[in-house]
């Protein structure tokens, strides 16, 4: 007995050290994108909630790759790679962990990738040619957080140079105004800038009507969607095809937007990041990924995944047609938190997540056979 007690006593004992150290080695960090923050150490667990770009935190210990964090009044796991050590804690997002900045810089290098994080192993979000601005609104270890589209990017500041170029270029002015119709001879990619370099943001079918607005070299600038695109004019011609292919102002909307058209326009976005809540065209969350490529033809659908299943006519998975919708569960509720589009072959495009961006997974996977809800069609 006497023995028993004092074997109790050496584990608790032991167990007492254990929380000291783990409180001794406690730290802060702080989040370098806007991440997830989950239930257990892995992707397979489900989404509490979402640790804001900038973020500091308490660490309270860490198990493999993940950190766990208390954010939001939720105790989770973030996958330590979009974390920095450092900064003080608040609620309050404080620009990437960095000091404040507000300035503007152009850039040096010939072609300068923007980022999702400050450094490269994060996801390239885009591109800026020598010449282009960029506004500046915080820096960190030798990279400048900046405002790029509606949101913001990283690039490395030793590519950057605050004098005014000589010359400034931009991937917007185009160097001749026009105003006048062509069409396209061959499917043809719709990109950010006037050159092969640019992000691909669209796709026009072959025989489509294209508002040109501008030329800049072999580049025609075009009326696209709510904004502008570019487009090589080798591509293109005058002369309306013989079925009319209509002019859309740049859009194309197909008349019945066939699944084939779906599942090619939404490949157009392999690697584009996951961003909670984002709804394109460079982010995007799952359903603001869906909402995007059906809005692309004409299908108006809601904005959640939850309401585009309810609001779906309800198939089985053996009815899967490429470009239907796939629905599924990110907890253990049997709720619907996630959705993707089928493109066939026991295959789906979908924003799946901050680590791995739009990408393509397979349907019958481990995880995503255990959180099957069902299937929709517009």
């Amino acid at each position: 007995m006497i023995h028993s007690k004092k074997m109790k006593f050496a584990v608790t004992t032991a167990a007492a050290t254990a929380i000291v150290c783990t409180g001794a080695l406690a730290a802060n960090v702080t989040s370098t994108t806007d991440v997830n923050v989950r239930s257990g150490a892995g992707n397979s667990y489900s989404v509490l909630t979402v640790m804001k770009s900038g973020t500091t935190t308490a660490s309270l210990g860490n198990s493999g790759k993940w950190t766990k964090v208390n954010v939001n009044g939720k105790t989770g796991y973030v996958y330590s790679k979009y974390l920095t050590s450092g900064g003080n804690t608040s609620s309050t997002p404080s620009n990437n962990g960095s000091q404040n900045v507000s300035k503007t810089v152009y850039i040096s290098a010939s072609s300068l990738n923007v980022r999702s994080g400050a450094g490269t192993s994060y996801s390239v979000i885009g591109n800026l040619k020598k010449g282009n601005s960029a506004s500046v609104v915080g820096s960190t270890n030798g990279w400048y957080k900046i405002k790029y589209g509606s949101g913001y990017g990283y690039i490395s500041s030793k590519y950057t140079t605050s004098s005014t170029p000589t010359t400034t270029t931009t991937n917007i002015a185009p160097t001749t105004s026009t105003n006048k119709t062509v069409y396209t001879t061959c499917s043809l990619n719709v990109r950010s800038g006037a050159s092969t370099s640019y992000s691909v943001v669209g796709v026009l079918g072959s025989g489509k009507a294209a508002s040109v607005v501008g030329t800049s070299g072999s580049w025609y600038k075009i009326k696209y969607g709510s904004g502008y695109g570019y487009i090589s004019s080798k591509y293109t011609t005058s002369s309306a095809p013989s079925n009319g292919g209509g002019n859309n102002g740049g859009t194309v909307t197909p008349s019945n937007g066939s699944g084939s058209s779906i599942v090619s326009y939404a490949k157009s976005f392999l690697g584009c990041s996951y961003v909670y809540g984002a709804t394109g065209p460079r982010s995007f969350d799952c359903s603001g990924f869906t909402q995007y490529v059906y809005a692309h033809f004409g299908k108006s659908i809601p904005r959640n995944s939850a309401a585009q299943y309810s609001s779906s006519k309800k198939i089985s998975k053996s009815q899967l047609q490429a470009g239907d919708l796939i629905f599924f569960s990110n907890s253990s509720a049997g709720k619907v938190g996630h959705v993707a589009i089928y493109i066939g072959g026991g295959q789906m495009i979908h924003a799946a997540n901050s680590k791995t961006g739009v990408c393509i997974d397979s349907i019958n996977s481990s995880y995503y056979t255990n959180h099957y809800i069902g299937c929709g069609r517009y």
